[in-house]
């Protein structure tokens, strides 16, 4: 949907000749392409000739609202709006969407945006103080959105345009056209804009399958798709080839969707794709994915201990032989090693530490010598690397990237998953280097119905190889995919835990929670924030809003009463054994437990994969955390078993 000065100067000439009971007929083609651009968002109609329109009924409802707004002084008239002001577009349908879920609450970065559109207002209430909110006239807009859905017409000119512009996401300047191109796209919602300044676009979920089908098909009429084809391949698809008659046949076979046996070509494939999107509304949540710097470092440690294991079948990456390889390497460099310890260890001994940390990183010639600087007193500070590198295997494991084996004789080691071996691929391929959760989510947030990438998440994405030339690289596809395809095992770290106290259901955003902590700890809050949203427990919003997702509010709730300083109380082996826990057990669903006899924890133990030792600590955590009674998992411990069902559904 799309309304600039031009469409509603349209909807208004329209309602003015239908009050005189006519049609509003437009001769000149130029002056008609508003109108057909209005036609297409399903806000008008057409009468018996391409010259005459009429008002659908949401167009009715919109002009109303329009009218209602300019009666009231919260609008001016269109006739002296800025040429090029968009009343409404993709980005302000996205500004709604982005305030509607976090309790209506606007955000500094969009506010002005919204105010100058009449859509929002200052307001005093006792949870905001002083803030600005969504208005009526916004939710009225977004249901008239919501429930109008727009025609699909695509021309031989338009088509070509679709096949020869970039997907994105990428800079407007990107998209260049001679006619109103954009304007068609953006009225068929294929096209995204960002918020709040439209500088970067993107074809969305429907745009995208509506190109790879436009790829692979012909070009024999003027008519590439249009809503006829569209139900013509429903009846096709619904009843089968022999349902259709003899002309219908031909005529989908000149489109190549089929070929002559009736079988289903590419383009037919991908064309059923976009009706499978505009029947079902098949959009996704927008998904993302995050490595550090010492994640990918231990998965390159794990490789390289592997590659001995096969000289010397003794050798195995467990995490002894993972601090082995940490110490031998190379960090000799401050930015190397600051690179790979520096938030860990603020996030361990506090922003007051941050001076001394600079000075001890500077002195550093080893991480042996880094650790022994802060954790000197007997071994501990080996204690402390250890912790360290299993809280970056506790990450690894829960985006599915190694996993734990048991090797002949008993011993614990980790090895990459096939997911695993391709991350580490791309890393060696494309440079060892962090992907971060914005950059990822520049090109997953396509697969919503609303957005576009805000400037910010594009030009990280840049940075990390993930976009490139207006369009997702192999790199940026392949962790896109990774945010949707791996089983996620729910992992909450210390300071990731300090954090989900802090953020609320709903109604905060990032600087909000920055207000939380001492202004030296923004890179670590930052940091925090996008693991737990590649985690699938909170949302960034494009406006810079935050959200818990509803997997994230089971395990706020779940870990409500677990103490801020329990480091990695919630793993995915303690996941483990509370699903082999729960598999053993009975559950009461009126005391909301699970009871285990002591008789079944052999077979618990077997269920979860682990070796007896292991099993014993993760239940252990799981006690102290409070997940686990003596023989029963409580509540909190099914809340997490939820959770994770949902992160996975």
């Amino acid at each position: 949907m799309l309304i600039k000065k031009e469409h509603a100067i349209a909807l208004y000439n329209v309602l003015g000749e239908e009050n005189k009971g006519a049609h509003c007929q437009i001769a000149i083609h130029s002056e008609r392409l508003p109108y057909i651009e209005l036609d297409l968002a399903n806000l008008l109609e057409m009468g018996s000739s391409k010259v005459e329109y009429r008002l659908s009924y949401w167009g009715r409802n919109l002009i109303h609202l329009l009218d209602e707004m300019v009666q009231k002084g919260v609008l001016d008239i269109p006739a002296n709006w800025k040429e090029g002001f968009r009343w409404v577009g993709s980005e302000v349908i996205a500004m709604i969407e982005a305030s509607r879920v976090n309790d209506d609450k606007v955000g500094e970065k969009i506010a002005e945006a919204l105010l100058s559109r009449g859509f929002a207002q200052k307001v005093r209430d006792e949870h905001c103080k002083e803030c600005v909110k969504l208005n009526e006239y916004a939710h009225k807009l977004y249901e008239i959105y919501h429930r109008s859905h727009p025609k699909l017409e695509i021309d031989q000119s338009l088509a070509n345009f679709i096949v020869s512009m970039p997907e994105g996401p990428a800079e407007k300047n990107a998209l260049v056209f001679d006619g109103r191109e954009a304007e068609l796209l953006e009225s068929m919602r294929l096209l995204s804009f960002s918020m709040p300044e439209t500088e970067i676009f993107t074809l969305n979920r429907l745009g995208l399958a509506l190109k790879q089908a436009i790829t692979h098909m012909a070009y024999p009429y003027d008519a590439v798709v249009s809503e006829n084809y569209l139900h013509l391949l429903a009846l096709y698809l619904d009843e089968g080839f022999d349902a259709l008659s003899e002309s219908e046949k031909a005529l989908l076979e000149s489109l190549a969707l089929v070929d002559a046996q009736g079988s289903l070509l590419p383009g037919g494939e991908a064309l059923e794709e976009v009706l499978h999107i505009l029947r079902e509304e098949a959009y996704l949540p927008s998904r993302t994915f995050n490595l550090e710097a010492l994640d990918v470092e231990i998965l390159k440690g794990i490789v390289e201990v592997m590659k001995r294991h096969d000289s010397n079948p003794e050798v195995l990456p467990t995490p002894d032989e993972i601090r082995h390889y940490l110490l031998d390497l190379p960090l000799k460099e401050y930015k190397a090693l600051k690179e790979h310890y520096g938030r860990r260890l603020n996030e361990d001994l506090g922003y007051q530490k941050k001076e001394e940390l600079k000075k001890k990183f500077a002195e550093a010639l080893s991480v042996e010598e880094l650790f022994k600087g802060f954790y000197e007193k007997g071994n501990h500070w080996q204690e402390k690397l250890m912790d360290v590198i299993e809280e970056s295997l506790f990450t690894l494991k829960s985006f599915s990237l190694v996993e734990a084996r048991i090797s002949e004789k008993g011993k614990l080691y980790y090895d990459l998953t096939p997911e695993g071996r391709m991350v580490y691929e791309d890393q060696q391929s494309k440079g060892f280097r962090e992907i971060s959760a914005p950059a990822v989510k520049a090109i997953t947030i396509r697969e919503s119905r609303y957005g576009a990438p805000n400037y910010e998440w594009v030009e990280a994405a840049k940075a990390e190889h993930l976009v490139g030339g207006g369009a997702a690289t192999h790199s940026g596809k392949l962790y896109a995919d990774l945010a949707y395809t791996v089983e996620r095992k729910p992992h909450v770290t210390r300071f990731e835990l300090i954090l989900l106290h802090k953020i609320p259901e709903v109604g905060s955003f990032v600087e909000d929670l920055y207000q939380e902590f001492d202004e030296t700890m923004r890179e670590e809050v930052r940091y925090g924030l996008n693991k737990l949203e590649a985690r699938g427990f909170v949302e960034q919003l494009p406006n810079d809003g935050l959200v818990l997702t509803e997997a994230g509010a089971l395990i706020k709730k779940a870990l409500s009463g677990t103490p801020e300083s329990f480091g990695n109380a919630l793993n995915p082996l303690v996941v483990r054994v509370l699903e082999a826990l729960h598999e053993v057990g009975n559950l009461y669903v009126k005391e909301r437990k699970v009871r285990i006899l002591p008789k079944n924890i052999k077979e618990a133990i077997e269920l979860s994969g682990l070796d007896p030792e292991t099993f014993d600590k993760a239940l252990t955590v799981a006690r102290n955390a409070r997940f686990v009674g003596h023989t029963s998992i409580n509540e909190a411990g099914l809340q997490i078993l939820e959770a994770y069902e949902l992160l996975n559904r």
